[in-house]
């Protein structure tokens, strides 16, 4: 059994039973709030559930910051199964879960002084985060020290990438990138955004494109452009569009000698601005753990 324990959260789009298979403990990232009605996304509403109160009326669609401490209380749980613990976060330039899971752990160390905990920023989202836990869960298994896995999970985050594909601008607004009737407007030209992930965390366009199989076409010159090999890990995630990650995941098949190809549901804690039927694919190298 493997000494460190990773942590994540459920913007990190990893499903449930991949992340039980690999001992990574999901954490939420956020409340969903909808009509005065408080949510917990994978315990109280799913996914597919979210997304169908974001069509109704996205502006009734809010989140709440998460209590540093009900993540001490899960830090405590996993605490209780071992004496190191690396939780993995979203961006810390996307959110400020970072902040709070760094809030938790001072807490937690404070309570139980016999534990070590790490708090690491992925500096991404989505399927990239996804890979990156995954990978460090892969070198925990293998033995690693918490110092040691957390060098490693830096390296093997220098190696991951993320490419988000949007179906319409229509939900931009909440991102507060557009006003709500730029967004209007801009849904109206039917043009599907393209964007990357950056090294600092931050999200930039990249392309844009009319139809999605273009944005397909796209990723995948993206793809072969910046990975060192066509053999990579790949997560696709989708909001509340499984045909179009299918359909993507089958085209990355084609062009690619996948290691691993895992689809999920796009958490809805950031895909409120994205919107549904957005895509995102996170792509990885097999990067080992010498151990």
């Amino acid at each position: 059994m493997p000494n460190v324990r990773v942590m994540t959260d459920n913007v990190a789009c990893i499903p449930r039973e991949l992340a039980e298979e690999h001992r990574i403990a999901i954490v939420p990232t956020a409340h969903i709030v909808f009509d005065g009605h408080t949510y917990t996304e994978g315990v109280s509403i799913t996914a597919m559930e979210a997304y169908d109160l974001i069509k109704k009326d996205a502006d009734r669609f809010e989140t709440s910051a998460l209590a540093p401490g009900l993540l001490v209380d899960e830090l405590r749980k996993v605490g209780a199964e071992t004496d190191q613990i690396l939780l993995i976060t979203l961006s810390s330039r996307l959110s400020a879960f970072f902040n709070t899971g760094n809030l938790a752990a001072e807490e937690f160390r404070r309570q139980s002084p016999d534990t070590s905990v790490r708090v690491f920023d992925s500096k991404t989202v989505a399927g990239s985060q996804g890979l990156i836990a995954l990978a460090a869960a892969r070198a925990a298994a293998r033995g690693a020290g918490l110092d040691d896995l957390v060098d490693f999970t830096e390296r093997v985050r220098q190696k991951t990438r993320g490419l988000m594909l949007l179906d319409t601008l229509k939900y931009i607004y909440r991102t507060g990138r557009m006003t709500k009737d730029e967004a209007r407007e801009a849904a109206k030209l039917k043009i599907k955004p393209l964007n990357r992930m950056m090294d600092d965390g931050t999200i930039e366009p990249a392309d844009i494109v009319r139809k999605r199989s273009d944005g397909y076409s796209k990723i995948v010159e993206i793809v072969k452009t910046e990975a060192e090999t066509d053999a990579l890990h790949f997560i696709v995630s989708h909001a509340a569009a499984p045909q179009y990650a299918d359909a993507l995941a089958r085209r990355l098949e084609r062009e690619f000698n996948p290691l691993s190809m895992v689809i999920s549901d796009y958490s809805p804690v950031m895909g409120y601005g994205a919107g549904p039927g957005a895509l995102f694919v996170g792509f990885q190298p097999q990067v080992d753990f010498p151990g």
